[in-house]
């Protein structure tokens, strides 16, 4: 059955791109007589995008999905190349001229190495050039806008000129950081983090503008003057020694803690006490809380308010202003908190 299939594709002029067509960044399908047919169709597959280049220039693009090829579907290649319009002969078009690429939009890695160095330092101190070799790992998420980007450089990609291109594209935009910065020698030297910071963060913008997401930079390593080179890669080897060091060291202590046995509420061991001591403990608690309340108050002031005399008492009378009681009208202090009578 597969090979019939594969027969009938030869004869086809629909574009269903197979694995061994699909391997790269953008990889250019072969059209018949460089052609696309129209009202033929397009099955893209899952992790690309299809994209239409004409002399140097993205078109249409189409994601995951099938999809027939009619200028009711291209407006781009109908604004461009007029295949909506008869030709010369007063003849609908049935074909166009076009290239098209598929561009993986999944998690790639590229090794990137610096095709010119950095100029760095100062005149006083001294100038040193500076290159890097990284390794990106990147996702595309503007397929159209990359293909804009690569086309402008060809006007047509072959297989493996996408990361040809790209790595071009990095190494200038690395070596234009480092210039800005301008970093001391001593900080390439031991390492310094900062480095790193701002390499990711200026590097990041400025691929967003060419439809790419920078995810990782990995195995970054600085290319300095000779002198200089040992004594960066053996810093640069302790500095990995440490950490699978620093590593190991938190493994062991997560297995020392995963095999000690759980003992409730710390080091305290919980006894289980008898009916008998509970009730001791009990009433010894009682006598301990009378006591206390009774030394309390003992040493509190007693106030007698008469309470009795304050709910049952005659409504006439003077009557006093601080506590409300209703005194004799012959009295001159109150008889409840002492105040004076007007």
């Amino acid at each position: 059955m597969g090979i019939f299939k594969s027969f009938k594709n030869l004869f086809s002029n629909d574009i269903v791109p197979t694995e061994n067509n699909l391997s790269g960044l953008v990889c250019p399908y072969a059209l018949k007589h460089s052609k696309i047919k129209i009202n033929s169709k397009v099955k893209v597959p899952s992790g690309y995008v299809f994209v239409i280049g004409h002399n140097g220039k993205a078109l249409d693009h189409f994601g995951e999905g099938e999809y027939y090829l009619s200028p009711a579907t291209l407006p781009l290649c109908c604004k461009k190349l007029k295949i909506h319009k008869t030709d010369k002969n007063n003849n609908i078009k049935k074909s166009f001229k076009a290239e098209a690429y598929f561009v993986n939009i999944g998690e790639y890695e590229l090794h990137c190495k610096t095709q010119e160095k950095a100029e760095l330092g100062r005149r006083a101190t001294g100038i040193f050039k500076v290159g890097l070799c990284a390794t990106l790992k990147f996702k595309v998420i503007d397929a159209k806008k990359l293909m804009d980007s690569l086309l402008y450089e060809y006007s047509y990609l072959k297989q493996g000129e996408a990361e040809k291109i790209l790595v071009s594209f990095v190494s200038d935009f690395v070596v234009s950081i480092l210039n800005k910065y301008n970093f001391a020698l001593s900080e390439f030297i031991y390492s310094n983090p900062i480095i790193e910071q701002n390499l990711v963060g200026e590097l990041s913008q400025k691929l967003s503008k060419l439809g790419i997401m920078l995810l990782q930079i990995n195995e970054v390593k600085y290319i300095l003057p000779k002198k200089y080179q040992k004594d960066y890669e053996n810093n640069l080897k302790t500095k990995k020694q440490e950490k699978i060091e620093d590593a190991n060291n938190n493994n062991e202590k997560d297995k020392t803690t995963t095999e000690q046995e759980y003992v409730p509420f710390g080091n305290i061991t919980i006894e289980q006490a008898s009916k008998d001591d509970i009730a001791i403990d009990y009433s010894n608690q009682n006598n301990e809380i009378e006591e206390t309340q009774s030394d309390e108050e003992k040493e509190q002031e007693f106030v007698d308010l008469n309470l009795d005399n304050l709910y049952k008492q005659d409504k006439k009378g003077k009557e006093c202003k601080l506590c409300g009681y209703i005194n004799k009208e012959d009295a001159t202090t109150c008889e409840i908190c002492k105040n004076k009578l007007d």
